[in-house]
């Protein structure tokens, strides 16, 4: 921190400190952002403040996402922070720059057109650690910044931070749930086009062949082999139906519990699974998702992976199940290529549990959910 910051506890920063808590409350989201950089453009004496926010954790990207500039509310613009003082904040929970800012910085072109020598800022970052941006104020001359300044800017930083968290994790939600809309319509479709090209289609057949043999009984001719090929096409449409409705809803699962209907499962599939279930009773939710988690990694696996052999596990582990489902086919599965591995995260997120994809190319695919269990 420069020379210029003392710790007088009779400093401006309690004022800071009171008024930009009365210029924010009440207000929520974008206007909070909004109150927030103006009161603390006001209470600095600044120029410009305002809100950052990054693409990603390497800050390398930013955006403003409110700014006020010379006692007006600006729009949002963007820009990369490579050769610029925001930079430093990636790595730096303060960064003071109280002077000289575009003789240290040639590169800052947008504090060079806006008139602005000195910068204060303060890194934003999740409860995980994650960086989220930054904060900050400039100005046009020298920038006074004092310990106690800074210290009220923090605690404003921190609510941005939580504001900035909240707004990704909404973000998250809607594309979570948009998600899982597209995957419910597109299995919808799925299912009317699976029922129209087969059940309906041999149903249609056995209709025909039912008229035909009619025919040919009131004629007095024999009809044995048009209805033994009635009586195939019949056995053909309910199997297929069985299977269209198994990946609807497991009727296995209600009836007969999670290891049962994994059973039936893997005694249909056309590649050699190995079965090792340990686990004890669990709730509807939780051997519903295991369930379509396995019943999907198969399906990728014989479709898809070219695999020989499959090895799926599922057991009780420290308060949460964990389901493994591992074959050692082609590899090289995206998480983010299709709806069958999507519809899985947002299936185990929506059980606050966490799923992991590992498929480097030609070394198989390991797919693992960890779903909490209830304490009780």
């Amino acid at each position: 921190m420069p020379s210029s910051v003392h710790t007088d506890p009779r400093s401006r920063g309690r004022d800071l400190l009171r008024a930009v808590a009365e210029g924010t409350a009440g207000a929520v989201g974008d206007e909070f952002l909004r109150c927030l950089v103006r009161h603390v453009a006001v209470a600095f004496d600044a120029k410009f403040a305002f809100v950052a926010e990054a693409s990603d954790e390497t800050g390398e990207h930013v955006r403003i996402i409110s700014g006020w500039y010379d006692d007006a509310r600006i729009e949002p613009f963007e820009y990369d922070t490579q050769g610029k003082p925001c930079a430093l904040v990636v790595e730096h929970a303060v960064v003071a720059i109280p002077e000289a800012l575009t003789k240290r910085f040639p590169a800052a072109r947008p504090a060079i057109e806006l008139g602005l020598e000195s910068y204060l800022a303060v890194c934003l970052r999740a409860a995980d650690g994650t960086h989220l941006g930054h904060m900050g104020v400039m100005d046009a001359g020298p920038l006074e910044v004092r310990q106690d300044d800074v210290a009220a800017l923090r605690i404003f930083a921190s609510r941005a931070a939580a504001e900035l968290e909240r707004r990704r994790q909404a973000e998250a939600l809607r594309t979570s749930r948009s998600r899982v809309i597209d995957a419910a319509d597109a299995e919808r479709r799925r299912v009317g086009r699976d029922l129209h090209d087969g059940p309906q289609q041999r149903l249609a057949a056995v209709a025909n062949f039912v008229r035909l043999a009619q025919r040919k009984l009131e004629n007095g001719d024999q009809a044995d082999e048009i209805l033994r090929l009635a009586c195939d096409e019949l056995g053909e449409a309910q199997a297929e139906l069985r299977h269209l409705a198994r990946g609807l809803h497991p009727v296995a699962l209600s009836e007969r519990g999670l290891r049962s209907a994994l059973e039936s499962l893997t005694a249909g599939s056309d590649v050699p699974v190995t079965l090792d279930v340990s686990a004890g009773e669990l709730p509807d939710e939780i051997e519903l998702a295991t369930y379509f988690l396995v019943s999907e990694s198969l399906t990728n696996a014989r479709k898809y992976a070219g695999a020989d052999a499959v090895q799926v596990r599922v057991e009780s582990v420290d308060e949460a199940l964990l389901v493994e489902v591992v074959d050692d086919g082609a590899g090289g599965a995206d998480p983010d290529a299709g709806t069958g591995l999507r519809g899985l995260a947002d299936r185990v997120d929506a059980l606050e549990g966490r799923l992991e994809v590992e498929s480097p190319p030609g070394a198989g695919t390991r797919v693992r959910a960890r779903l909490p269990l209830p304490a009780d």
